[in-house]
């Protein structure tokens, strides 16, 4: 056992019984014999205190105390991201590595989300919104026309507004209306559009059917396109045909229809315009006013491309004589089906160009 107070290395106090010194690790018993300058008091001007006197360089400590080298980034510390650390803390070594991948991985399916997003917005085909159907394309050959749940907006027309078969209504479809009568009495008209006349002249057909104690009524009348423009035939007077509409349609435009019961006068009077019919919008409306002299009637029509008639209202646009309330699409056959059976001359239906 040393006898020394102070360390021959560092010149701290040592404490006694114990071989090495507790700050430099010096082997007090490593002296040789006979040297005691360890245990000389401190040279005078320290003040009796060894701290203050400069420490010399203390030795460097076995291999075995030495602390363990830090991860490097291509360690295993850093590459599983579980390194076991200097002061024993699980992952220190490699928290780096691992809160970078969170980060990147993070950042992929942001990128992936958002990109793959924006595609399946660019490129969706958007289902209408209910009770809004969307035309395919008319018969009479013009492009489809669109339409825009979001804002609420029935079709919008993308084609030629100045053409008559651009306001003729696609096969397929079931429109609802509400009816003030000219007696007073209102009630609720399904219109039915199908194809089934085979001449190809006639573009489309149309029933209307309402209910009436209980009981079911209807009636059909066929579209004819011509070079000049539409025409119907009722149904059930299979040789007569009337003007619809006329081509190249301009504000300001008339038309009449004259026989022996008096005379009808059409005026287009506005284009382009969007009608509010409450559950929807619907764009690009033709507004023709008719003056039958016959029966003493004068209305605003509005047409809407793909549609056909949507609404008709008094002259001065007030009152609703024939609103259309809720717009379906229905399956092709089914819409057949019921123009035929309220259509017993379907089949002898044709535009031979000797009717006036």
């Amino acid at each position: 056992m040393s006898n020394l107070k102070f360390c021959p290395g560092c010149g701290a106090e040592l404490v006694p019984g114990d071989r090495f010194c507790g700050d430099c690790g010096f082997d007090t018993q490593s002296k040789p014999a006979g040297d005691t300058s360890a245990s000389a008091p401190p040279p005078a001007g320290t003040g009796g205190n060894p701290a203050a006197e400069p420490a010399p360089e203390p030795p460097s400590p076995p291999a075995s105390m030495s602390a363990p080298p830090p991860a490097t980034e291509c360690g295993p510390a850093r590459s599983a991201g579980m390194g076991q650390g200097p002061t024993g803390e699980i992952g220190r070594g490699g928290g780096g590595g691992n809160n970078a991948l969170m980060i990147l991985i993070a950042i992929l399916v942001v990128l992936f989300l958002g990109g793959g997003g924006v595609y399946w917005w660019l490129s969706r085909g958007e289902e209408p919104g209910p009770g809004i159907a969307v035309p395919a394309s008319n018969q009479a050959g013009g492009p489809a026309v669109a339409s825009n749940p979001s804002s609420n907006k029935a079709p919008v027309a993308a084609v030629d507004l100045s053409r008559a078969a651009t306001y003729l209504s696609e096969p397929g479809f079931k429109c609802t209306f509400f009816v003030n009568y000219p007696d007073g009495t209102a009630g609720v008209v399904e219109r039915t559009s199908g194809r089934v006349v085979p001449a190809e002249a006639v573009r489309v057909s149309e029933v209307e059917t309402m209910v009436d104690r209980g009981e079911t009524y209807g009636y059909g009348f066929h579209y004819v396109e011509r070079p000049d423009g539409t025409y119907y035939i009722l149904d059930n007077s299979p040789n007569e045909i009337f003007p619809a509409l006329k081509n190249n349609l301009t504000v300001g435009q008339t038309w009449n229809y004259e026989d022996e019961s008096g005379r009808i006068t059409w005026k287009v009077m506005d284009m382009g315009v969007t009608l509010d019919l409450g559950f929807t919008l619907i764009e690009n409306c033709l507004i023709v006013y008719e003056d039958n002299q016959t029966v003493d009637y004068q209305a605003l029509t509005y047409y809407a491309p793909g549609l056909g008639i949507v609404a008709v209202k008094s002259p001065g646009g007030k009152d609703d004589f024939y609103k259309m309330t809720a717009l379906t699409r229905v399956d092709a056959a089914q819409a057949a089906a019921t123009v035929q059976q309220w259509s017993p001359n379907w089949a002898i239906i044709k535009d031979d160009r000797t009717q006036n």
